[in-house]
């Protein structure tokens, strides 16, 4: 009977061992690590060799860096977050799922996947047994698609509150589809889409004639190759006489063989800015008090006539000074010669062509720039002009006559520039003023 006890005690002995060693084989080839901790004390027992592989580490390295805790094995921002979740879990399952991070011996952090088994061991303990996968690689690609979702949905409804608030109008066209998107809305509030875009295009009904050709080129180069740009046009809104002022913030993209495949603008009605600059320009070119051009306009204007020119052209260039106009502010007051001023000025710009330039160039001082005309044109003109400005002003009982200077260059045989004109101009008026005044001089070589 003990021979046969023996037996039978070294038969299971040998069952056992084998187990252990299929056990043993099984856990060191489940993918990822094996770990078994005490449920109370957290007191870390068996780890496999496959958890120690994903933290490169040995055993007794393991045990030392977490000191052989399961709660200081889990990075101390989620260690309150895995003690609700497995309370949470063991209170209706005898198994746990959840994911955090554990802080590696390189000081690295890990994401694990934490999937566990409780039981009770031969001495009536509590103890967890868990598999744990390391997931970092996935959780970064879904932190990463997280972040792209929320910015996503962020840039969407940003583009939502800019569309709202801004007046811009903003335009897609899928070239390979033929459609245009517009934030335009319809009736029913969806965006406008209008289909066989170029195919049907009627851009010449709504965009002004002087602005469709450049609109056009434009368009077509955008289709050709990759570029961005601004631009500005006029468009007539649909129902509407007017054309208004737009500008085109425009670019379009390419696909990997350089097919342009979208172009998207954004336009914003430029008008009321359209006409706030073309008066500061005005401004800025004009004399304040006879809307005629100021100096600097006057300069710029004739160089650039001379400049664009040819040297064969005959343009005259004439100084006018207002006789007696220190009298006048004398004798009559300032708001008076004010009016003279005006006078002059407006009756020398009745006097010569819409083509030709009219400035004042200070005080009583004016400048008439004719240009492509004769010699004859040009001094029949100075005469009439000495003709119109001559009268006399009367206030109170007080009479002053007034009249006019006037000295001749002409280009090219004067000079050649606007310093040279000038000064040939300015002689010759010198000697208008010594021949008694009221009359014109042209300059002499």
């Amino acid at each position: 009977m003990a021979e046969r006890d023996k037996e039978k005690i070294e038969s299971l002995e040998a069952e056992l061992n084998s187990t252990k060693q299929m056990l043993a084989m099984l856990l060191d080839n489940i993918p990822g690590g094996v770990m078994e901790y005490d449920a109370e004390t957290e007191k870390i027992g068996y780890v496999s060799d496959g958890l120690l592989n994903i933290f490169g580490c040995s055993e007794k390295s393991f045990r030392e860096h977490f000191y052989n805790s399961f709660e200081l094995f889990v990075y101390k921002f989620d260690r309150s977050m895995v003690r609700e979740q497995i309370k949470n879990q063991t209170m209706f399952f005898d198994s746990v799922e959840l994911t955090y991070r554990v802080r590696g011996l390189m000081d690295d952090i890990v994401w694990v996947y934490h999937k566990g088994r409780i039981y009770t061991d031969s001495e009536g303990r509590k103890r967890f047994l868990v598999v744990l996968n390391d997931v970092t690689n996935e959780k970064l690609i879904q932190a990463e698609l997280q972040r792209n979702t929320e910015q996503l949905y962020m840039e969407t409804e940003r583009l939502k509150l800019i569309e709202e608030a801004v007046d811009n109008t903003e335009y897609d066209y899928n070239v390979l589809s033929d459609t245009l998107e517009t934030s335009e809305r319809e009736a029913d509030g969806r965006r406008r889409v209008i289909r066989h875009f170029m195919e049907n295009s009627r851009l010449g009904d709504v965009i002004h004639p002087e602005d469709l050709k450049t609109c056009m080129e434009l368009f077509k180069e955008c289709l050709s190759v990759q570029k961005k740009g601004v631009t500005e046009y006029r468009i007539r809104p649909k129902g509407k006489k007017e054309y208004v002022w737009f500008r085109m913030t425009y670019a379009s993209f390419a696909d990997k063989q350089d097919r342009i495949i979208r172009v998207i603008g954004s336009a914003k009605d430029i008008t009321a800015e359209k006409a706030e600059r073309e008066e500061l320009e005005a401004r800025a070119l004009t004399d304040g008090m006879t809307g005629l051009l100021n100096k600097t306009a006057m300069q710029s204007s004739v160089e650039k006539c001379i400049n664009e020119g040819s040297i064969n052209s005959c343009h005259a260039m004439m100084m006018i000074d207002t006789d007696n106009f220190k009298t006048v502010n004398d004798t009559l007051g300032h708001d008076f010669g004010d009016r003279v001023i005006k006078f002059v000025a407006a009756s020398i710009k009745d006097t010569f062509r819409e083509t030709d330039f009219v400035g004042r160039m200070g005080g009583d001082e004016f400048m008439v720039f004719m240009r492509n005309t004769t010699r004859g044109i040009a001094e029949e003109r100075a005469e009439r002009l000495n003709r119109t400005i001559k009268r006399d002003f009367e206030e109170k009982g007080k009479k002053v006559g007034i009249s006019c200077s006037i000295g001749i260059s002409y280009f090219a045989r004067d000079g050649a520039d606007y310093d040279s004109l000038f000064k040939a101009a300015d002689r010759a008026l010198y000697e208008a003023k010594e021949a008694g005044k009221n009359c014109y001089r042209t300059y002499r070589l």
